[in-house]
């Protein structure tokens, strides 16, 4: 098989590379422009997919069209190589390309074998103004208001001491070691671990500042405080000091997730043992709300879990 085969698909994935580089959002940006043009669209999430899929058709040859499969795969190659083109750029990083694969690589599959017989009868110039799609409907798509939704994440855990000691690890937690927190496959992807949190003054604010591997520090004012049964964290972004990450870019600074407020609840089982629950509210202001909580509420629920069986294990 002659290589001019896979020419098509080097220049899906390069042709999706341009894309994602005039997407990439720009900190501080007051251009007309960019307000059209950003990531965070159903043009980006399900329509890129579709004008990278359908390059390496139109570039195929004759005996690719006759296959079905390879109608099938080489889109998929496309998407693939697009993958490692942003991952090797450093524009994404493990957790955004998990979090975009399963739209993109299910889009390539089916177009593929959808406009495969199409363009195998030859009606070409219509579709390759398909590549123009991503720039033509991101500013329609702004005239559209996102829907704004407030959500919740909970995971609980008893620990075998009473509340006063539970209490006491709670707002300045001990430093936790690698010994004593069990990575998942998030953390391995680019989720940060918790290493400890502490109380410190700056410029007359005390914060509660939360220590994460890589460097990440998230910055918290108490909000709400009952001794031994509630305390309620208020997380403060701009005054965080964030990884130089793709995931830190584009989820935590941006405007469609928010953290409303973390908290502990106490319940005391009986004078040895304490019920510890750890709750999350957020904030998703977006399009596409039910695939984007999709992903936050696992990714925040496997945080949590981790976080209190770390918690448990140093305490008890």
């Amino acid at each position: 098989m002659k290589f001019k085969q896979y020419i098509g698909i080097i220049l899906g994935a390069l042709y999706g590379l341009g894309v994602r580089f005039f997407l990439n959002p720009r900190d501080n940006s007051t251009s007309e422009i960019y307000d059209y043009y950003n990531i965070y669209t159903i043009s980006f999430i399900w329509i890129l997919p579709v004008a990278i899929s359908i390059i390496p058709i139109l570039f195929a040859k004759n005996e690719i069209l006759e296959s079905k499969w390879k109608q099938f795969i080489f889109p998929i190659l496309s998407v693939l190589l697009f993958f490692i083109f942003t991952l090797s750029s450093g524009i994404e990083d493990w957790l955004c390309i998990v979090i975009i694969a399963f739209p993109f690589l299910l889009t390539a599959g089916i177009v593929g074998l959808i406009l495969g017989p199409i363009i195998k009868n030859r009606i070409l110039n219509k579709l390759y103004s398909i590549v123009l799609l991503p720039f033509i409907l991101s500013p329609i798509e702004t005239l559209i208001p996102n829907e704004s939704e407030h959500f919740s994440v909970e995971s609980k855990i008893v620990i075998k001491t009473d509340k006063k000691t539970v209490w006491e690890n709670l707002i300045e937690v001990p430093e936790i070691k690698d010994k004593e927190y069990d990575k998942g496959f998030f953390n391995f992807i680019g989720v940060p671990r918790p290493i400890k949190s502490e109380l410190e003054i700056i410029k007359g604010t005390e914060y509660r500042i939360g220590y994460f591997s890589d460097g990440l520090k998230l910055y918290e004012t108490i909000s709400k405080v009952e001794p031994l049964n509630f305390v309620e964290f208020n997380i403060h972004i701009n005054e965080s000091e964030l990884r130089d990450l793709p995931t830190d870019k584009h989820l935590l600074k941006s405007n469609y997730f928010t953290f409303d407020n973390i908290s502990y609840e106490l319940r005391e089982v009986s004078a040895y043992k304490t019920e510890l629950i750890l709750r999350c509210n957020y904030t998703l202001d977006s399009k596409m709300n039910g695939y984007a909580n999709f992903w936050a509420e696992r990714i925040i629920k496997d945080f949590e879990s981790r976080l209190l069986n770390s918690l448990k294990f140093k305490i008890e």
